[in-house]
């Protein structure tokens, strides 16, 4: 069989150049001509997405940094783009393009010989077939199981599997997180664009008909950036500035660190005007699990005084409220005077009521697709623990957590008992501690299966798992392959 290499380079040989530049050129004056200018463009495209193909053949972590960009971006697309299907389609076929091209790539190189999944993609593996089998419940029903399935356990499965293929090395986490820190940067000044130059046509429709209720309030307007909504940039922006904030205390390269540096301040600065209270929660307990990581009693007590003295500050001052977003985030520790947090109370309660007879869950996608008279009717869930809670019953919710507590339980073992060297500790500290800080965003907000929160805690997980591979491979000087 033909190595990878000899294929690439065979198919772009000059001659074969020149026929497809002259052929191409030929047939784009033609359509232009005959058809029209969009059709000519969209031949003109043809070649670049061939050797685009042949580019993610040859280095999949090209596809796959697409696939996530799709996902960075997708939601606000459809702002401006009308689709004739749902949004998840785009992402679904981006997907199974990736596994397609490793696919492919796999056939002509061996990539990964040596690896083993980690025991931790079978608990992953667990919750996504109790998920599957959930198509049986008979409290739900098979449309809105099909809508639902993917967001809530297939995207978890797949994301992980993707970046335990993907990355192969220390350096390739490094470029990944690089690479996220660009797009989190772009979010930030987008939402700060939106706060000092204003918003645009589609955004401002957006915000006066379906963001009127939950983004035009009292305090202000809250800002959005290119995502869904407010409440998933400021918990996206939450956990990017924990990440990039550890990231930036490790680096030793000073134009890398002032780069974190930077982008932590503005993620930080986008998580305040988004105007978000449960994002709030990220930075706290992100902060305090990469404190309890570095096992050291004079950082945990350095740290328990300067969290006493924020949430004081917070919780029982009122310095700062002549600032709008200061006095929003403020009650986010002031319990008895948040509203919507008392509410969310009330309609939990509401839910306990029938959800003891439920034990396996009302169904996947039963909590959005409500009529007069289901008992979820008006009832919202709010936040992601909830969700997961009222479509696949205690039973879900208990495997749920389990999934997300094994993860965190585990980065500290390795964190404590196994990993040496610097980097590796440095990539493993970061990713847990915004892991177990959107673990806590997710008790407050409904954030942890939207485009692209979802997907980025995903592919921290496997990052955090692959950790000790990187560091054996880094240890005996040659990438995992």
């Amino acid at each position: 069989m033909l190595k990878l290499d000899q294929l690439y380079e065979g198919i772009l040989k000059p001659w074969w150049l020149k026929i497809t530049v002259v052929g191409s050129c030929l047939l784009i004056a033609f359509l232009a001509i005959s058809a029209g200018l969009l059709p000519a463009l969209g031949f003109a495209l043809l070649p670049f997405l061939f050797v685009f193909l042949l580019v993610c053949i040859k280095h999949p972590y090209i596809n796959f940094l697409f696939l996530f960009t799709t996902c960075f971006f997708i939601m606000g697309i459809i702002r401006y783009v009308q689709l004739p299907f749902p949004s998840g389609i785009v992402v679904d076929a981006v997907i199974l393009f990736n596994f397609a091209v490793i696919t492919i790539n796999q056939a002509y190189q061996n990539y990964h010989p040596h690896f083993k999944l980690p025991l931790f993609f079978l608990i992953t593996v667990g919750w996504t077939v109790y998920c599957l089998v959930s198509v049986f419940n008979p409290a739900g029903t098979l449309e809105n199981w099909m809508v639902t399935i993917r967001g809530i356990a297939l995207y978890i499965c797949l994301f992980q599997f993707l970046s335990y293929y993907i990355f192969k090395s220390v350096d390739r986490v490094k470029q990944f997180f690089i690479f996220w820190a660009t797009l989190c940067l772009l979010a930030a000044l987008k939402a700060i664009g939106q706060k000092f130059i204003g918003f645009d046509t589609n955004e401002t429709i957006w915000l006066y008909t379906s963001g009127r209720h939950t983004h035009v309030i009292y305090s202000g307007i809250r800002y959005f950036s290119f995502f869904t909504d407010a409440a998933n940039f400021g918990c996206h922006m939450g956990l990017a500035t924990v990440v990039f904030s550890i990231l930036a205390i490790h680096e030793k390269f000073r134009s890398l660190k002032i780069y974190y540096i930077l982008v932590a301040a503005l993620t930080m600065y986008g998580m305040f005007i988004s105007g978000t209270r449960s994002a709030m929660a990220i930075p706290f307990v992100g902060f305090a699990f990469y404190i309890i990581s570095l096992r050291r009693w004079q950082f945990i007590l350095a740290g328990a005084v300067a969290f006493l003295a924020i949430f004081g500050f917070l919780a029982f001052t009122t310095i700062g409220n002549s600032n709008a977003d200061i006095r929003r985030m403020r009650t986010a520790f002031q319990f008895s005077k948040d509203a919507s947090y008392n509410v969310r109370l009330e309609n939990q309660e509401k839910m306990r009521e029938f959800m003891g007879d439920y034990p396996i869950g009302l169904g996947i996608g039963a909590a959005k697709h409500t009529e007069e008279g289901d008992l979820l009717y008006e009832l919202p869930t709010d936040t992601s623990f909830v969700f997961i809670w009222v479509e696949t019953g205690i039973v879900g919710l208990v495997l749920y957590l389990l999934l997300w507590f094994s993860c965190l339980v585990i980065s500290l073992y390795y964190l404590w008992m196994r990993l040496k060297d610097p980097m590796t500790r440095m990539l493993c500290s970061a990713a847990s501690a915004g892991i177990a800080g959107m673990m806590a965003a997710g008790y407050g907000n409904e954030v942890l299966h939207q485009f692209p929160t979802g997907q980025t805690v995903y592919i921290l997980m496997a990052i955090v798992m692959l950790c000790p591979y990187l560091e054996n491979s880094k240890n005996n000087e040659h990438s995992i392959r």
